[in-house]
Parts: structure tokens; sequence; C-alpha cells
């Protein structure tokens, strides 16, 4: 019994991990985006 919720336990932390990732990438994606985008009006208010 121990042994197969042992497994259900790394199995979760992984889980919980990979969507902790997913997140910080998309938070990380969002950012680049912004800052792209204001740099890019800003080089269009230039001219």
């Amino acid at each position: 019994m121990m042994g197969s919720y042992g497994g259900y336990g790394m199995m979760g932390g992984l889980v919980g991990a990979w969507s902790i990732l997913g997140q910080l990438t998309w938070i990380v994606v969002l950012i680049d985006l912004v800052l792209v985008g204001f740099w890019l009006w800003k080089q269009i208010q230039k001219k």
C-alpha cells in the first residue's frame, strides 16, 4: 500500500512542478509580448 501511494505522490509532485513551470513560461511570454509591443509603439512614434 505504501509503495503505490509513494508512486502517486511522485506523479503528483511532477505534475505540480510542470504546472508551475507552465504558468511561469506563460507569464514570461506575456511580459515579452508587452515589452515588444511597447518597443514597436515607441519605434512608430519616432517616425
